[in-house]
């Protein structure tokens, strides 16, 4: 096999609060509906995304699998 034809996967596991580069990737949510669903209150400030220490909004894995599951 040559080296064209080798392709290498990686599995991601967010932690438990990750940035929003990997909603997409982990859930296939995109930014602007992570925006939307903070900004419309079905996503809580403190539960499902709160800002880190430097200011940037981060996501709770834990939290975002149970609302996608239908637990509130």
């Amino acid at each position: 096999m040559g080296a064209a034809e080798k392709l290498e996967y990686y599995h991601i596991t967010p932690g438990l609060w990750f940035r929003q580069e990997l909603l997409f990737p982990h859930f296939g949510i995109s930014t602007e509906a992570a925006r939307k669903y903070r900004s419309g209150g079905q996503w809580l400030e403190g539960k499902h995304w709160r800002k880190d220490p430097v200011n940037r909004v981060v996501y709770n894995r834990r939290e975002i699998e149970a609302w996608m599951g239908g637990q509130l």
